[in-house]
């Protein structure tokens, strides 16, 4: 929401033009070391990151490629804080996909790391942005190198007069070494059993790993080309067009109208909002979960609307100085305090919600999300007054730092954790094993304890999702096993490459086999217990 001191000029925002650049990128040998270590590390993020499950596959490779760019923008000279700390966020996010298994967490992560590291990139080398429409300008300029994706091939492979290079002589080297290796190859593996088992294991499922390194070859063009782009400033151009700004009239009667209302709505609603910090429920016979629910909807609507409101309205007021007048600046304030006002409500509703029906994933995750929508309109408020707050950059590290934490603390761990406990302590009268469960491998750990409860009805339910784990789930070839012992269950182990790796899943599969070793009547009877699931 940057507002430009020009726009009382005359200007409208920026539009993105893209310049006429069709002549080779200059090739230096750092470059060209690039351009091979982007290509090794695509198609090993392909095969290993993204096709291997986003867990430590994907951490490996998100933190080589980010140190492959880190490096081949560093300059000499002083870089600017932000984009630094941009940096060391991005790195410290690649170790979500290895500490929690929740899909929705690593999905943000994924989203935030590419944010952070495209933010940092920028900064390293083009010197950093400034205001917020730079901040969102930057990612246009990575998608818009997608267009000098041919170029790019042109520099590696060739040079200014069309002759190929070292690159392209040493690939087709490498292509007329595939007839010998077609015929030595086979030869090797029938004179050595150990050659021909990691011969096996290498090119296991050929068709489908010259699928994923297709996919991390066109993962490499990308990267290359932005990385040629932006090193040698051959992005988009930022550039204004004449736009002096609405009558503020309009804008204030809008902004009195929408705040009388919400004024209003405050106080009609006074005892049904407030009613949450005070712990008991308005009257009307609706049920704890309704009001948290209802309270969070709302929250989140307004939270919307009021964003674009506060936006449109500055955006298109005259301004003095690069401020607008103070009755629309009041008017913003207010609508950004009552939305500050309705998610403290809301998160005071989903407190007690936890309290009365327990923790899930979904309540921990929307809770966060609340976070993260009150640090961005605090730092709207002050943007209204200070030109140089960057809500952009507010939201991207705040973004970053909830992604981190909610990763790192590993939401679906601390749900099965909250509820067992809260269940030890009589807290909650019940316990929904297979909620627990189902929170996948963080949730192994907590049924095995549950296994042994002194409630037979919970106790047995846990006892079935452990025989479901051993028979079905996490092992392999053991449905048919009459019985399962440690050595059984070690040697069918489902996802054993390295690129599958991750903390809770390797805790989920020493709980089991800890289970079994000390429970031999559970191994006898692990079938039975199936049977009835």
């Amino acid at each position: 929401m940057e507002i430009y001191p020009e726009q009382q000029n005359g200007c409208l925002p920026e539009q993105l033009t893209q310049p006429e650049e069709t002549s080779l990128f200059p090739m230096t040998r750092r470059d060209a070391a690039f351009a091979v270590g982007g290509l090794i590390i695509s198609v090993f993020t392909a095969i290993y990151g993204v096709f291997g499950g986003f867990a430590l596959g994907y951490t490996v490779s998100a933190a080589a490629m980010f140190i492959l760019f880190a490096v081949y923008f560093a300059k000499g000279g002083k870089a600017q804080a932000f984009p630094i700390l941009c940096g060391l966020l991005a790195l410290a996010n690649t170790a979500v996909f290895l500490c929690t298994t929740n899909g929705s967490v690593r999905f943000f992560g994924f989203l935030v790391t590419i944010a952070l590291s495209l933010t940092c990139f920028d900064g390293l080398a083009a010197g950093g942005t400034t205001g917020n429409r730079q901040t969102v300008h930057l990612f246009c300029k990575a998608i818009a190198t997608i267009g000098h994706i041919g170029v790019t091939l042109r520099s590696v492979f060739t040079d200014r007069t069309g002759h190929k290079k070292v690159v392209g002589k040493a690939l087709l080297g490498l292509a007329g070494a595939v007839p010998v290796l077609i015929v030595v190859v086979p030869l090797l593996v029938s004179s050595d059993d150990a050659f021909r088992g990691m011969v096996d294991r290498m090119f296991a499922d050929t068709g489908k790993t010259l699928v994923k390194a297709n996919f991390g070859v066109v993962l490499a063009m990308f990267a290359v080309s932005y990385g040629f782009s932006l090193k040698t400033g051959r992005t988009v151009q930022q550039k204004k067009g004449t736009f002096g700004g609405m009558e503020n009239v309009y804008i204030l009667s809008f902004l009195t109208a929408i705040s009388l209302c919400y004024l209003l709505y405050l106080f009609s609603q006074l005892a049904y909002f407030f009613s949450a910090f005070k712990g008991f429920l308005p009257e009307g016979g609706i049920t704890y979960a309704q009001y948290a629910r209802k309270g969070f909807f709302e929250m989140c609507t307004i939270a919307v609307i009021n964003l674009a409101i506060v936006f449109v309205a500055l955006f298109l007021a005259k301004k003095q100085n690069g401020k607008a007048c103070h009755g629309i600046r009041l008017l913003a304030t207010f609508i950004a305090v009552f939305t500050l006002v309705i998610i403290a409500t809301a998160i005071s509703k989903m407190v007690l919600y936890i309290d009365t029906y327990g923790m899930t994933v979904r309540r921990l995750t929307t809770s966060a999300f609340m976070v993260f929508l009150a640090v961005v309109f605090a730092s709207v408020i002050l943007r209204i007054y200070f030109l140089k707050i960057n809500i952009v950059k507010t939201a991207l590290l705040t973004a970053g730092c909830i992604v981190l934490l909610l990763g790192v603390i590993n939401v679906n761990r601390v749900c099965a954790e909250y509820n067992y406990r809260s269940y030890l302590n009589g807290n909650l009268k019940n316990i929904d094993v297979e909620a627990i469960y189902d929170l996948g491998d963080e949730g192994i750990p907590y049924i095995t304890q549950l296994a042994a409860d002194e409630d037979p009805v919970v106790a047995g339910a846990a006892k079935q999702y452990l025989a479901r784990a051993c028979l079905r789930d996490y092992f392999e070839n053991m449905s048919a096993s009459p019985s399962v012992t440690v050595e059984k269950l070690q040697k069918n182990e489902k996802d054993k490459e390295f690129s599958k790796f991750n903390l809770p899943r390797a805790a989920a599969y020493e709980s089991l086999y800890r289970y079994v070793e000390e429970h031999p009547e559970f191994a006898t009877k692990c079938r039975s217990y199936l049977k009835n699931n």
